[in-house]
């Protein structure tokens, strides 16, 4: 696997953008026309094309992990269970956001505790950058972007709630539709980590 990538700062959650470019998908647009009408039509409704042009490539390569099923899923199902879908593919796309759900996040679901804490997202982040010449070498301000980044992810995903500098762990629901889903894919391992699940197979 490569080195951490820091393209993080510039690729929030982006929900609401990514189901409408879906709903598209599903219809039987092409990819490549898709990304082209956004730009000119303004499709996910952005102040400028220059802000639609750097969503285009975090949106499509998530878009990219899912099938068919799982993109009428992720359009369709409730607004819980597609947002579990877009993290699933945003995990599968970026090692930072992956991996924190698997070292922090489910390791706190296991071990039942309440809350990230600060210095959580601190040691862990520490712990990477001691991995990684790329995130060693990131400014402070970078750095506290990603980590900002990869918490306001968790957030908008539901998986905490932020509560003054700490975040309130919740644990999700889900659907037996999801876990299979990801099962298919050979991905179950995400499942356990975004649900907290633990089982042989």
């Amino acid at each position: 696997m490569g080195d951490y990538s820091a393209k993080l700062t510039a690729e929030p959650f982006l929900y609401n953008e990514t189901k409408t470019l879906a709903t598209y998908l599903l219809k039987g647009e092409s990819e490549e026309t898709l990304k082209r009408r956004n730009i000119e039509e303004n499709l996910i409704k952005y102040k400028s094309a220059k802000s639609i042009a750097r969503v285009n490539s975090p949106m499509f390569r998530r878009l990219n992990v899912m099938d068919k099923n799982m993109m009428e899923e992720f359009v369709n199902s409730s607004i819980d269970n597609s947002k579990y879908i877009l993290l699933y593919t945003i995990m599968k796309t970026d090692r930072l956001v992956r991996e924190f759900v698997l070292d922090v996040y489910k390791y706190k679901l296991i071990m039942r505790k309440e809350y990230i804490e600060k210095f959580d997202i601190d040691n862990w982040y520490e712990e990477k950058c001691s991995l990684s010449t790329t995130l060693k070498e990131k400014s402070e301000q970078t750095s506290a972007k990603l980590k900002q980044v990869i918490m306001k992810i968790m957030q908008d995903s539901g998986l905490v709630i932020k509560e003054k500098n700490r975040f309130k762990i919740i644990r999700p629901l889900l659907k037996e539709t999801y876990i299979n889903m990801l099962d298919r894919k050979g991905d179950l391992e995400y499942a356990k980590a975004i649900g907290g699940l633990i089982w042989e197979v």
